[in-house]
């Protein structure tokens, strides 16, 4: 829109205006006043254009910041969004080493597994587990993906958070030694994922007790079945107190371990069946 401000008053006395004048002779004086009223009311007509073309430019100038307001906004927000979506790396302690003793990692199956606090065999993390999990991760398996089911939902996970590993050992295999070094750090990583402090607490003085209990084939086997089982009860929502050793149960796996080495025994000393 042109600017009134630029515009100057027309040239009333030339030929152009002279039926105007004609007309406006009959209510005037003489022809000075027709002119004198020609020029008064263009500049009043004038100053109304200004004023309401200034009008219209604030107008503009308001509705052109508010949008660019309002755009700004939006694009705080999105880069407020995209700055809550970057990975954030914490801070360290300027005075502290490393320590004496670094925890080994075990697979990405076993951290899965306990981030959905479900049961795991101790031997993932043993130094065992732990470097055939490293053997593991630098194979194409880490980069392969598989479609698993979580509450309802169809997800890609990478396989190697879904098969175990073909070297596992059962709780009740392993030897008493290795259990025990595996719960220490079976106990760290349940506390690293977040397991609540009552199930972490139960579990390490289930393992108290086993500790200090006589009979190492029977500890082994009650602690595999009994630890399996209590993960079952828990996703059914009617779990024991792992914590309370049941000796009862304790007597019944000694029997168990009785009878199995009896068996192994005679199958040892019976000779070898010959065909005729």
């Amino acid at each position: 829109m042109a600017d009134p401000s630029n515009e100057v008053c027309p040239d009333f006395t030339s030929v152009f205006y002279q039926p105007i004048h004609e007309a406006l002779l009959a209510n005037a004086e003489n022809k000075q006043q027709v002119l004198d009223n020609l020029v008064q009311m263009w500049t009043a007509e004038h100053h109304l254009e200004i004023l309401l073309a200034d009008e219209a430019e604030e107008v503009c100038l308001v509705q052109v910041r508010e949008a660019q307001c309002l755009v700004d906004d939006e694009t705080e927000r999105e880069r407020i969004e995209q700055e809550k979506k970057k990975p954030k790396m914490n801070s360290f302690d300027d005075e502290v080493e490393v320590g004496n003793i670094i925890i080994p990692r075990p697979s990405q199956y076993a951290i899965l597994k306990l981030k959905n606090f479900e049961f795991i065999e101790l031997w993932y993390f043993l130094p065992e587990g732990c470097r055939d999990a490293v053997k593991s991760s630098s194979s194409t398996m880490e980069d392969t993906f598989s479609i698993s089911k979580v509450d309802d939902v169809l997800t890609m996970q990478p396989i190697a958070t879904l098969k175990q590993s073909c070297n596992v050992v059962n709780d009740c295999d392993l030897s008493i030694s290795d259990f025990f070094c595996a719960k220490n750090n079976f106990l760290i990583h349940i506390e690293q994922a977040s397991w609540p402090k009552k199930h972490v607490n139960a579990l390490a003085e289930f393992f108290w007790h086993l500790e200090n209990h006589h009979g190492d084939a029977v500890v082994l086997l009650y602690a595999h079945r009994v630890r399996r089982s209590w993960h079952d009860d828990l996703k059914r929502g009617s779990a024991f107190n792992i914590s309370k050793v049941n000796d009862t149960l304790m007597n019944a796996f000694n029997e168990e371990v009785v009878d199995q080495g009896c068996d192994d025994v005679l199958r040892k000393a019976s000779p070898p069946a010959y065909s005729q």
